[in-house]
């Protein structure tokens, strides 16, 4: 009986959300769409699909976690049969799917479109470390937005997320290993933008797998 009240939840939150992610989807690509029209087009394409990106984030935590923890759905959901634990899960898998399913897609554009075109492979590095971050900051605002009910938390993450992608950027852009090969035609991963990725990653994993185990030992998951 659990297994498919979880699964309805998963699918109740995705259809929720489905006008979101399918915008966020279609803004993502017409964003890509302007990089191969020239340098200035590239410049505005690749700001645009990265504020896409932070859009659906905030809207998805915001809205379907902190919201929905607000207006105290979930007293209601644990009435059922299934447990903090499995509505932790089942809340964490569909905001997931909905922000991670977009961003493959937009990610995966990204890299066909810079194959096809004229751009240059060699900058596939720095704008994946880019993505890959954005990836990050979704995963640590979701974590907090199920752990803390802290406004100013939120906020803190929102506006530090925010800002430090103005920083990564510059910063990718200083490594000599990113500067030597961005403009070539062959993608160069060398060993710094490998350990800046598997950083990433390691945060992201970890920030749920948090999440997870302090929000499910809550027992009235308040």
């Amino acid at each position: 009986m659990t297994a498919p009240i979880v699964r309805q939840l998963i699918l109740k939150d995705l259809y929720l959300t489905r006008w979101m992610i399918l915008s966020a989807v279609v803004s993502g690509l017409a964003a890509i769409g302007l990089t191969p029209l020239g340098t200035v087009a590239a410049y505005v394409g690749f700001v645009s699909l990265i504020c896409v990106i932070v859009i659906l984030n905030i809207f998805l935590v915001m809205n379907a976690v902190v919201q929905e923890r607000k207006d105290k759905v979930h007293l209601f959901v644990l009435s059922l049969p299934v447990s903090t634990g499995q509505y932790a899960a089942a809340k964490m898998a569909s905001n997931a799917i909905a922000f991670v399913v977009p961003w493959c897609i937009l990610t995966a554009a990204v890299t066909w479109v810079i194959d096809v075109t004229p751009l240059p492979n060699g900058s596939l590095p720095f704008l994946l470390t880019v993505l890959v971050y954005l990836l990050m900051y979704y995963c640590v605002l979701l974590a907090v937005g199920m752990i803390s009910d802290s406004s100013g938390w939120h906020a803190a993450v929102i506006t530090i997320g925010n800002i430090s992608v103005n920083f990564l950027i510059p910063f990718l852009l200083s490594l000599p290993s990113v500067s030597a090969h961005r403009a070539g035609a062959v993608a160069v991963w060398t060993g710094d933008i490998a350990g800046i990725l598997a950083l990433q990653v390691g945060i992201a994993v970890a920030a749920l797998v948090i999440a997870v185990r302090v929000r499910s030992r809550r027992p009235d998951f308040v």
